[in-house]
């Protein structure tokens, strides 16, 4: 029997096993699909994004000959799901409906002004009843894409706002403290004298940051590698 012959004669019988055990048949595959779906998740996901970003227009018309082959069945899934996500559906409908009404705002603006001491306290009392609810919510919020990116954008704000301020308050204290002053100069000059050794070769730089620390940088690394010897002593 040849490699063939055998390959028809096995194709053969797993045709017949799978004939006598359809549902047994069916299990199987299920069990080996989902499994298949959970190791590659991502990778499956990627590709029907893609293919459905290239395939756009087709699987449009696909999905309405469809609709139009099985109007029962669309309804009947329609209606489901629905029924499954009914609170979220009209929580949808009711916020795109405030957000595009103009009127809707300004009623609701003026309510909230109205009725600000009753609102809040009705909002820290669901927070308080409900608080271990809405730091579940905001975790799988703030690893959303939209969650992520608005975390992103406030901290490079709260970034700018931070560096202004320090900025400010050091050159307010810098006019106001004399030793705070004479401390940041030091640090500074001791820094520029540093960056600048490896160029120190003339006569002229070497006297230029003498005056600026009072000594060679020679003779600076030397103190600072013996401090810094004598601290891990200590340790």
């Amino acid at each position: 029997m040849t490699i063939e012959e055998r390959r028809a004669k096995n194709a053969e019988r797993m045709r017949a096993w799978r004939a006598r055990n359809p549902e047994r048949t069916k299990a199987i595959a299920a069990a080996y699909s989902a499994a298949y779906y959970r190791r590659n998740r991502a990778k499956i996901i990627a590709g029907r994004k893609i293919y459905g970003q290239k395939n756009k227009a087709e699987l449009y018309k696909k999905k309405k000959a469809y609709d139009a082959r099985n109007p029962e069945r669309v309804k009947r899934w329609r209606r489901a799901d629905y029924e499954r996500h009914k609170e979220s559906y009209i929580a949808r409908a009711h916020r795109r409906w405030r957000e595009k009404n103009e009127e809707c705002r300004e009623y609701y603006a003026k309510r909230y002004q109205e009725n600000k001491a009753v609102i809040l306290a009705r909002h820290r009392d669901y927070a308080r009843r409900n608080r271990e609810k809405i730091r579940a919510r905001m975790r799988l919020y703030r690893k959303s894409p939209r969650g992520r990116a608005l975390r992103a954008a406030s901290d490079r704000r709260c970034l700018k706002r931070a560096t202004a301020y320090k900025n400010a308050w050091a050159r307010i204290r810098r006019r106001t403290d004399r030793s705070y002053a004479i401390g940041v100069n030091l640090r500074a000059r001791v820094g520029l004298a540093l960056r600048t050794y490896p160029a120190t070769q003339s006569a002229s730089v070497t006297a230029w940051i003498r005056d600026l620390l009072g000594c060679t940088i020679s003779e600076l690394i030397r103190e600072c590698r013996g401090r810094i010897m004598v601290e891990k002593d200590g340790i």
